[in-house]
């Protein structure tokens, strides 16, 4: 893993921006939304789901399955943040459709710092359905394998949290 320092920004993306102001103001706010989760500040995520969201996360573990409400993704966030420290690195933002109905495909990199074993990065897409700029559907995809065995890790050597049952409120 690279060190902290010489990462790249959270914007590390090559692909512009479009002549569509809706689009390009979407995109702001969900880079800037990573760059608050890179400071450990949910806020900038959370401001853009509505309060009844669906937040899917793969896998069938501490941080696995779906949430159906906004307090609910909060919740899951503190156990994000409990668990690891990660810096996510934007790869792409794609912003398709209209304020009615947007979807939001970002690609990006987590780089995961465990507090027992060796730092990693997690390749990940997140898929957002929007409709009048909230979220009310997001879907993470990450490597599970690689998640699942650094959560054994943890709970080896007794973070009890890292084999919880996921938070589905």
């Amino acid at each position: 893993m690279t060190p902290a320092a010489s990462l790249p920004p959270t914007d590390s993306t090559q692909d512009g921006v479009s002549l569509n102001v809706y689009r390009n103001t979407v995109r702001a706010k969900v880079l800037d939304a990573f760059d608050r989760l890179n400071a450990r500040d949910p806020g900038g995520a959370l401001d853009l789901m509505s309060d009844d969201v669906h937040y899917w996360y793969s896998g069938e573990n501490a941080l696995g399955g779906e949430r159906v409400s906004k307090a609910g993704v909060e919740k899951w966030f503190g156990r994000l943040f409990r668990l690891f420290r990660s810096r996510f690195v934007i790869r792409s933002v794609e912003v398709t459709g209209w304020p009615w109905s947007t979807t939001v495909t970002t690609v990006f990199e987590d780089h995961v710092t465990p507090p027992h074993g060796a730092p990693y990065v997690n390749a990940c897409v997140q898929v957002a359905r929007l409709r009048w700029g909230k979220a009310y559907a997001i879907r993470t995809y990450v490597d599970t394998a690689r998640l699942e065995a650094v959560l054994a890790r943890l709970a080896e050597n007794g973070v009890e949290e890292a084999v919880a049952p996921p938070i589905l409120e």
